[in-house]
């Protein structure tokens, strides 16, 4: 066997192997009287007779069924290089710990080296002939397989190796996975039922079930996960992917309560508190969301920062900003940039813009994109205080050292609009769509400022119905359409975009548009409805005060 192939395999096993070595001899599950046997092992290991350590532990993993055990077997036979010790380790392991990572990617990884499918399936036919349980490995084969390019042949070999096993729902399930990798979503369906009615309530099946749907009406997918965990309540998997599909249609209270059954049925699992926590966040329910991620900190979950970095957005938004900071500064890792800045805005709200400017230059930036944020933000900080020449300036300094940097070229497009500089603000925004031709809001500044500021209403026009199709669901990017709308004399069309996209997010600015359509149109009560709602939340808006200026009797 090739030396670079052994090579890969005990890299992926160092990648996965999970806790020291000796946390075996210390497991609850290996008998007293097997420690001894267990420590000769390891002795053995460390000379190097690979040879005596890989007999006694598999041994002893065949005895005790222990994983971590199953583990050192692994790692043994790996080192050894010797092919089928390894495959009956990592087999077992599969075993006793179904969920194991490490298992499937070392199986995978020998099947494929063996030589040609066939070889591969007369080796899984083995297995499973050997296997006390059958069960999980039939589960597994989509993984075991999972290196083998010809998912049509896949397929074939799946249906071979479980036909001795028709009798059990994994089987069905199996050929059910494979057939939905091989693009046979009728044999996908097919099996995949037969698996559910052999076993109802079969969590793991109904997901396939519905990753099928998706290839066939992707409209049905809530409706299914939401029948099935009417009949089956305790289905926290399947609850789990109903909460994220539900999220990912916007239906953020639905979603939360998916989250909040799945808190109940796993109460020691971090992970649902930390989503509802999110989702409340999303839905400005500042209380709900902090009360979560606390749940979520006193579970463990697994990046603390995140949730640092989320329980300040929460007491940000109840404008507790002493305790948004105090939350701020414990983030360390991958946010910590992002919460160095937060905090900064929050002391220029707090001490004024002197004060949230000396902070930014204590922020020791680690790279280009960190020194890029560090700009934006006292762009943000400037333009907060209206300060908008030296916004323009300050980014025009720094477009210079970045000159294709899109975010600064973008922010400095909004401050040269602002002082009317158009062709600078045009230069820009072009430039982006040329760096950037997917960022749907360069298209969308470009095409508002020409409609605002200009009569080139059929080119603005163009260039947001560009934005929509990258963004259809943006309610900015639709409140231009309905802007140009208006602008061009469609004030029908205008009314209707524009009260979507109100409906969507009942922004000051959309407000101020939609206020004015309808007057235009003569639904002045309405109009005045509109802008009073809007001004009572945000007394100061700018764009807001002017129109309602303009329309004042």
């Amino acid at each position: 066997m090739a030396a670079r192939y052994w090579i890969g395999i005990c890299t992926a096993f160092a990648l996965a192997i999970a806790g020291p070595a000796k946390a075996a001899a210390d497991s609850p599950d290996v008998p007293v009287e097997q420690i001894y046997e267990f420590l000769k092992a390891e002795v053995a290991a460390q000379r190097g007779d690979l040879d005596q350590a890989l007999a006694i532990y598999s041994r002893i993993a065949r005895e005790t069924r222990d994983p971590q055990v199953a583990r050192r077997a692994v790692e043994a036979a790996v080192r050894a290089r010797a092919y089928g010790p390894a495959l009956e380790a990592a087999a077992l392991l599969l075993e006793v710990e179904p969920d194991s990572s490490l298992a499937r990617e070392i199986i995978a990884s020998l099947l494929a080296n063996d030589g040609a499918l066939p070889k591969a399936q007369a080796t899984l036919e083995d297995l499973l002939k050997k296997s006390p349980d059958r069960a999980s490995l039939l589960r597994q084969l989509s993984h075991l397989y999972a290196k083998f390019p010809d998912k049509t042949a896949v397929l074939d070999s799946t249906i071979a190796v479980t036909q001795p096993y028709l009798d059990m729902p994994e089987a069905h399930y199996a050929m059910g996975v494979a057939a939905l990798l091989a693009g046979r979503t009728e044999l996908a369906t097919r099996e995949t039922s037969r698996s559910l009615e052999m076993r109802p309530g079969w969590e793991q099946a109904a997901i396939l079930q519905a990753q099928v749907l998706r290839k066939t009406d992707a409209q049905q997918v809530i409706p299914y996960y939401a029948n099935f965990v009417s009949q089956h309540p305790e289905s926290k998997d399947v609850r789990t992917q109903l909460g994220r599909e539900l999220a990912s249609e916007r239906k953020l209270s639905e979603a939360r309560e998916q989250f909040r059954a799945v808190e109940k049925l796993a109460p020691t699992d971090a992970q649902p508190a930390y989503a509802v926590g999110l989702l409340s966040l999303q839905m400005e329910d500042y209380d709900d969301a902090s009360a979560a991620f606390k749940r979520a900190l006193d579970l463990n979950y697994r990046d603390s920062s995140a949730v640092y970095l989320s329980l300040g957005q929460a007491a940000e938004g109840r404008k507790n900003y002493d305790e948004a900071i105090e939350w701020y500064r414990k983030v360390e890792s991958g946010e910590f940039m992002r919460a160095q800045l937060k905090i900064a805005t929050l002391v220029a709200k707090q001490q004024g813009l002197a004060a949230g400017r000396e902070y930014l230059k204590k922020v020791e930036p680690r790279s280009d994109d960190d020194r890029i944020q560090i700009v934006q933000v006292e762009a943000q900080l400037l333009r907060d205080a209206k300060a908008w020449k030296e916004t323009y300036e300050m980014l025009s300094a720094a477009v210079k050292e970045y000159p294709d940097s899109y975010e600064l070229l973008y922010d400095r497009a909004m401050a040269a609009e602002r002082i009317d500089n158009l062709p600078v603000a045009e230069a820009d925004l072009r430039k982006v769509i040329r760096l950037k031709p997917d960022y749907a809001h360069a298209y969308n500044a470009l095409g508002y400022t020409l409609a605002e500021k200009t009569n080139r209403l059929a080119e603005a026009r163009t260039l947001i119905e560009q934005a929509v199709k990258l963004a259809p669901d943006d309610p900015f990017i639709l409140d231009s359409l309905g802007w140009v709308n208006y602008r061009q004399g469609n004030l029908e069309e205008a009314l209707k975009v524009l009260q979507n996209a109100y409906s969507q997010r009942p922004d000051p600015e959309i407000a101020a548009h939609l206020g004015e359509v309808l007057w235009k149109i003569g639904q002045r009560d309405e109009a005045r409805k509109v802008w009073r709602t809007a001004l009572a939340e945000n007394p100061e808006h700018e764009t807001l005060l002017a129109v309602i200026q303009k329309f004042k009797p």
